[in-house]
Order: structure tokens, then sequence, then C-alpha cells
């Protein structure tokens, strides 16, 4: 069965590829997470990872154009790449095979709390940045360019919510457990999102081009290496969504603790 499971994370890898949601080394990630999660959750988990790479797709396509305003301000552009297939559903693939050696409930809610949290960040950041109002700065207290770490609008609060909910929903159904677990996921998730925008705000690294003066998440800009002028070395989007996703994780998973 697991053969079966391989076969399908890296055909529905190879789809990505082909549509230009995925880089060749996102595919390979989403192959090797892909089974791992369906190593400890089987067909369940397998589709609860599609809904979320189906949604991240669609909302990422959806007016891509209007986007591109803040091409200059993210790291990175539509295809995730490894890092960025790593940084969503590394934990979720860690739940799996926990759950595969050491079956609990503990870590399916972990795992759906996990997605969740991926989910909602990743619709808050799909469709925060087409808010009609600009974003609001947690930590500088005022209004900031779409794309910005560390920002928020109602809308992506919103969506945040909605996105930590559809997985909730759709686990909670196809998993056969309480409402109770349904509200922990949702709740768990939405918390990683929330934190995911914390640690954006205060601890992410944040450079300036040297050139043209914007800032921006690139360590190269107009050419020019830019400069780091806010967070910590090596803490980029990447990591700090690993983390969020962890703590949206135990955020959902502390009740059974």
């Amino acid at each position: 069965m697991i053969l079966l499971y391989f076969l399908l994370s890296g055909i529905t890898g190879f789809i990505g590829f082909k549509v230009n949601a995925l880089t060749k080394g996102g595919a390979i990630a989403a192959t090797i997470v892909g089974t791992a999660i369906a190593y400890g959750f089987e067909w369940r988990g397998l589709l609860l990872l599609g809904i979320f790479f189906l949604s991240s797709t669609i909302w990422s396509k959806y007016k891509a154009r209007k986007k591109e305003a803040i091409g200059d301000i993210v790291e990175k552009g539509s295809a995730r790449d490894q890092y960025q297939v790593i940084a969503n559903g590394g934990a979720a693939a860690f739940a799996g095979i926990m759950m595969a050696f050491f079956p609990s409930n503990w870590w399916l809610v972990f795992f759906l709390s996990v997605l969740a949290a991926s989910n909602s960040d990743t619709w808050a950041s799909e469709l925060g940045v087409l808010s009609k109002r600009p974003p609001f700065h947690i930590k500088k207290r005022q209004f900031v360019p779409p794309g910005t770490s560390g920002a928020v609008s109602l809308f992506g609060l919103i969506a945040s919510f909605l996105g930590a909910l559809l997985i909730g929903s759709v686990g909670a159904l196809v998993f056969d457990v309480s409402l109770a677990i349904l509200l922990f996921v949702t709740l768990g998730g939405f918390i990683g999102c929330l934190f995911d925008t914390l640690i954006g705000a205060s601890l992410q690294e944040e450079f300036r081009c040297q050139i043209c003066g914007i800032k921006t998440e690139r360590h190269e800009h107009c050419q020019t290496a830019t400069l780091r002028i806010k967070g910590f070395s090596g803490l980029n989007n990447d990591v700090v969504n690993f983390i969020s996703s962890i703590i949206g994780g135990l955020s959902g998973g502390i009740w059974f603790l």
C-alpha cells in the first residue's frame, strides 16, 4: 500500500510541477512529504494534504496579475520550492511517521492542526494582499504595503480563519472525530497563523535595497546585494512558516496532553 501512496504522491508532485505550482525540487519534496503522511494517516491524510495543496494553488493563481506588485517585497514566487514544501508540510510528515509507529489521537490532532496552520497562513497571504485597504503592521503600528511580513488586514484575518476551518471541518468528517476536535484544530491553526505574523513582525529578517531603498525579503534587489536591517540572519519566511506550523500543531494538540 505504501508503494501506491508513493505513486499517488509522485503523480501529484509531477502535476504540480507541470502547472508551475511546484519547482522540480518542490515536486520531489512533495512526494516525500505525501508518502510520509500517508504512511501514518493513509488516504485520509493524503486527502487533507491534497485539499491544502489544491486550495493554496488556486488562491496563488487567483488575480495573479494584481499580486505582481508585491513581487519586489516577498522572497519567492508562486511556484513552491522544496524549502517551502518542507516549511508547510514537514511537521505534518513527521506526524505521519510518528502515527505509524506510535498510534495516538494526539498525533492526529497535531497533524490536522499543523495543516490548518499552514492553510490558514497561505490563505491569509494569498487573499490578504487583495484587501482594498493596506495592511496594518502590528509592531510599527502603521499601514504598510501589501505583502509586508508582520502586517494584517481584516480581510486577511477572515481568510486565515476560514482556511483553518476548512482543514478542521474536512478532517473531522473523514477521520470521524468530535466537534470539539474540529474546534481545537481550527483554533490551533488560526493561532499558528497569528504567531507567523508576530514572528514576522519582530524576528524575521528584513532587507533594504541599496539602490532604490525598498524594504524586501530578498537578499538581492536591483542586481545588488541588499542590507539586513531587521531580524535574525537566516530567519526567513520559510523558517517562520515551519515554526508557526509547529506552534499551530501544539496549540491544537495541547488539549489532549
